[in-house]
């Protein structure tokens, strides 16, 4: 190879590492500023107005604010700016989605649930304030979270609807509420894949969907570019759940910040954790193959999508 064609060579590698790592630190940065932001705007969505209420509303506060990632407001506002919609026009729905995630965690963890006694590193919720309160503070949270929508004067009534029946559909029979229905009732009988599927997708992925689904609603998106989004999203929240339960084996108390091992039955408990991690790849490489509809606009999430999958917590 002549010496001017080797030196190329070696720019150019130096050149693409670089601009790996810068945009990293760019999705990192992104990132940060995003949690910041959320939480000072979930700070004002939730404030007190009633003094009787001050105890439910430390309850709300207590799992709201312990620490959370906010990745759903971080996918939210990266689909919104391929559409040209930025955060402040997604502002309360990205604090809507982060509520309503909330409010399952503290669900999910309730004895006669999950049973989980550690989230975002302290004591689950009703561990601190009850079950009675942990679970009306949920309620709270998801009513919550609808108010913030309908209430939103940046957008009109009738992409409103959408996005509300977007949310109730999320969280509802045919969402998250059906997939922690039959997560519970299949204790009695031997897991099988197509039941693991089903409650990934309802209890996990659905969450993730909507967090795609519903900003692209709000940039006017096709019929076919929501599907493109769906695909994603719903690729990403398998890989994303294959990895937590990948952590719920590997992981430990400290660094995951909540209960491990309370599965009765998981994606390593069919696949093994080699065999895991290929599921992950493979939903992972799907999720691309569906977000190339969007070439050129795609660069931030698909890092973020990547950022997303590399983590202890």
């Amino acid at each position: 190879m002549h010496v001017l064609q080797y030196a190329f060579i070696s720019i150019y590698n130096i050149y693409i590492n670089f601009s790996k790592k810068a945009y990293a630190m760019d999705i990192n940065l992104f990132l940060r500023e995003t949690r910041y932001y959320i939480d000072k705007k979930l700070h004002e969505h939730i404030m007190i107005h009633d003094a009787k209420l001050s105890t439910l509303y430390a309850s709300i506060h207590y799992t709201l604010h312990a620490g959370g990632k906010r990745i759903r407001p971080v996918f939210c506002f990266a689909v919104g700016e391929m559409f040209d919609i930025f955060r402040d026009k997604l502002t309360n729905l990205a604090c809507a989605l982060e509520m309503i995630h909330t409010a399952s965690l503290i669900m999910d963890d309730l004895p006669y649930m999950d049973d989980g006694t550690m989230r975002r590193g302290k004591l689950a919720n009703h561990l601190m304030y009850g079950q009675d309160v942990a679970v009306l503070a949920s309620l709270g949270l998801l009513c919550r979270a609808y108010e913030v929508v309908v209430n939103d004067r940046t957008l009109p009534d009738d992409t409103k609807t959408k996005v509300v029946a977007t949310l109730l559909q999320t969280v509802g029979l045919a969402g998250m509420v059906g997939g922690q229905f039959v997560d519970r009732t299949v204790l009695e009988t031997p897991m099988s894949l197509p039941l693991l599927a089903y409650i990934q997708a309802h209890k996990t992925a659905a969450l993730f969907v909507a967090s795609g689904e519903a900003p692209a609603i709000i940039g006017g998106a096709s019929a076919h570019e929501i599907d493109a989004i769906k695909t994603f999203s719903s690729n990403v929240g398998y890989a994303f759940q294959i990895a937590d339960d990948l952590l719920d084996v590997t992981g430990v108390v400290r660094e995951t910040g909540k209960s491990l091992q309370k599965d009765r039955s998981n994606s390593v408990t069919f696949f093994g954790i080699e065999g895991a991690k290929k599921r992950v790849e493979h939903h992972i490489e799907q999720a691309f193959e569906a977000l190339k509809a969007f070439e050129g606009k795609n660069a931030k999430l698909l890092a973020l999508s990547n950022l997303l999958l590399q983590r202890s917590t």
